[in-house]
């Protein structure tokens, strides 16, 4: 499988563009400033077809208007349980930058279990605990995880609805069952392994 990563925004998020040979691509969390990710969709002339969001905070979200002004059909997709983060800026906590970032239209539901975007077949795994609705995705041995957990660490709970229980269970029962040789492309900072962080991440130890 094909994909690329692009840190994009003030917080250094990890924007993914996985592509398809007939040059569709699913774009991943879109953060602030997203030029550099235009750019590189012009220069492979790669053709996204949906956006698909982690979760539905400011920082994963606020580059949608820079790939709708130039791909303007396609859609959004987020768990049910963070779709209010898109049109309240208070929840999704851009206003906290100084922004007051909504987006209202062109958004299609997440749901758990096997999922089908044109040619791309992948499997959606919700895992609250960062936020309410939080999803991963795996993609034969490579599992995008947003911010549920990084190499050495885990994602922050402290934020409204945020659960600590909640995210250790979500990847106790969803993560760290998958095969160990799982690549985890976390929100921010460098991939790791399934193997890796079930053995040295000390947020785990004991799962």
């Amino acid at each position: 499988m094909d994909y690329k990563k692009i840190v994009t925004g003030q917080l250094e998020v990890n924007t993914y563009i996985i592509s398809h040979i007939n040059g569709d691509c699913l774009v991943f969390d879109p953060s602030d400033s997203c030029g550099d990710v235009v750019k590189y969709l012009k220069k492979e002339k790669l053709r996204p077809i949906s956006i698909l969001l982690t979760h539905g905070h400011f920082d994963h979200i606020m580059g949608i208007p820079d790939i709708l002004a130039e791909y303007k059909e396609v859609n959004i997709r987020i768990h049910d349980d963070d779709r209010d983060m898109l049109s309240d800026s208070n929840r999704n906590g851009s206003v906290l930058m100084g922004a007051d970032f909504a987006v209202d239209s062109g958004i299609e539901p997440l749901t758990e279990g096997a999922a089908r975007i044109g040619e791309f077949e992948f499997t959606v795994l919700h895992v609250p605990g960062h936020t309410r609705g939080g999803c991963a995705f795996v993609f034969d041995n490579v599992c995008f995880c947003g911010d549920t957990v990084f190499a050495g660490s885990v994602g922050r709970t402290d934020l409204p609805g945020g659960d600590s229980r909640q995210l250790l269970a979500s990847i106790r029962e969803k993560i760290l069952t998958l095969p160990p040789r799982t690549i985890l492309c976390p929100g921010h900072g460098g991939r790791t392994t399934v193997e890796r962080e079930s053995l040295i991440n000390p947020f785990l130890r004991g799962l």
